[in-house]
């Protein structure tokens, strides 16, 4: 039976697989930019016979390479192994050109003079130069593979220097010799000096240049795979959840809150004669209905910076300020209840729903302490707002059948909004002038709203 952890695997592989392969294409789109650099350079009508036969050498190098990464970019699969190859010749190509003179070069005469001018004219840079295309292909696998070879390459290259004839090398310096200060600059000086101290020392930063990009690169991996998993999980949480909910439950590690008592807004809103309008549809047209209300309930919730708890059938409920520290909920959610309504009407304007009848909405809105927290064990937890500020605003949205508003909100509510808005908020509430005291089932005591009676 496979994990569970397989799927995202795949999904991240295909994701660097695909990027592997526009590392390839810009690998080849950049050995295209350095040979044309190189046939600016070395193709002149005074170029010696030396330049003319390194540039017969890089187009040798540069051109078959071009079309084995174009071709494995496009084809991929089980071609990827001449990527590979090609790293291995282009290691050896390059310690080949870096070191190995000119055979046309009119300095023939002097094979070691020879030896010291390539290497001194050239030493490491096109290792250097290579090595940071190949890191475009953000696979720590063929830097580390290309560095290798490169390492052996020029080990051998090394190895061939001091055993040519007539080359000075800097080993020659030793204890036997002792010479002075100027007997080693006049040796510095000497065309066919070599220091191999210092080719080898650049060859050591060549290779720990390669480990660094190698562990660099499958860093980045690593944390692109964090990224795309978090981002993953994100996604599904908010599937199900509010974004703003969604973004806490990802940042944390551990439960939200544990029974926490906070005050908040609670917003209650659902369609008035929804079961008659039901009754009469077919379930797909019943559901669209559904989604296009939810859409826009929840937009509008979202806008305003509320959080919707759940749907309960056409019902939506929220909460202004039960998870995080909104400010100016009471404002907030008036404003959100006001832009559904005004959505819905607009909505049902451009295409009634019911044969012509408006359909209406009904909002209740309560603040006051509710319980925040985890409900469940678990697998099965969700967070959730609860306590009688909730029931209260869920029996105030029902009441406006009774009392003919499209919102009634508590007096505590009405209050709260006036604190925060000392200035805006009796405006607000000049369209919702009318107050009464009613009976609200599951309370004891009569509770004081505030509705418009349209």
């Amino acid at each position: 039976m496979p994990s569970k952890t397989e799927p995202s695997e795949s999904i991240f592989e295909r994701l660097v697989a695909r990027e592997e392969k526009r590392g390839l294409i810009l690998v080849a789109f950049l050995r295209i930019c350095l040979l044309a650099f190189i046939l600016l350079l070395f193709s002149k009508p005074d170029s010696p016979t030396g330049k003319l036969y390194t540039l017969l050498e890089v187009l040798g190098w540069f051109i078959p390479g071009v079309f084995v990464q174009l071709f494995v970019a496009f084809r991929g699969g089980k071609s990827y192994w001449m990527i590979y190859l090609l790293a291995v010749i282009d290691a050896v190509l390059i310690v080949y050109v870096s070191v190995v003179p000119d055979p046309l070069n009119p300095l023939l005469d002097h094979p070691a003079w020879l030896y010291g001018f390539v290497v001194r004219d050239r030493g490491v840079v096109f290792s250097m130069i290579m090595m940071a295309i190949i890191i475009m292909t953000f696979s720590p696998r063929l830097i580390l593979w290309f560095g290798f070879w490169l390492f052996a390459s020029w080990c051998g290259a090394i190895w061939w220097l001091m055993t040519r004839p007539g080359v000075i090398v800097s080993q020659h310096f030793g204890d036997e010799w002792n010479p002075s200060q100027q007997e080693i600059i006049d040796t510095y000086n000497l065309p066919e000096f070599v220091d191999i101290s210092a080719l080898a020392e650049q060859v050591i930063i060549v290779i720990v240049f390669t480990l660094a990009c190698a562990v660099m690169v499958s860093r980045l991996r690593v944390l692109i795979n964090q990224s795309a998993a978090s981002e993953r999980a994100h996604g599904n949480l908010a599937r199900y959840f509010p974004t703003a909910l969604a973004d806490q439950l990802a940042d944390r590690d551990e439960p939200i809150r544990v029974g926490e008592r906070r005050e908040c807004v609670i917003l209650f809103a659902d369609v008035i004669g929804f079961s008659r309008f039901a009754e009469k549809r077919d379930p797909q047209e019943v559901m669209r209905f559904l989604n296009q209300f939810h859409h826009i309930a929840t937009s509008q919730i979202g806008a305003y910076g509320g959080i919707v708890e759940k749907y309960i059938g056409d019902a939506v409920m929220a909460s202004f300020a039960a998870f995080d520290d909104l400010e100016n909920p009471a404002a907030n959610a008036f404003c959100a209840a006001q832009a559904i309504i005004a959505q819905v009407a607009e909505w049902q304007a451009r295409a009634p729903a019911n044969g012509g009848e408006p359909l209406e909405i009904g909002v209740g809105l309560n603040f006051g302490p509710a319980v925040v927290g985890d409900i469940g064990q678990r697998e099965a937890v969700t967070p959730a707002v609860i306590g009688a500020t909730v029931n209260l605003a869920a029996r105030l949205e029902k009441a406006t059948r009774e009392l003919g508003s499209d919102t009634v909100m508590s007096e505590q509510f009405a209050n709260r909004l006036r604190k925060e808005a000392p200035v805006a908020g009796p405006i607000l509430l000049a369209r919702y002038a009318q107050t009464q005291t009613i009976q609200v089932k599951g309370f004891s005591e009569p509770v004081g709203v505030r509705f418009n009676g349209c």
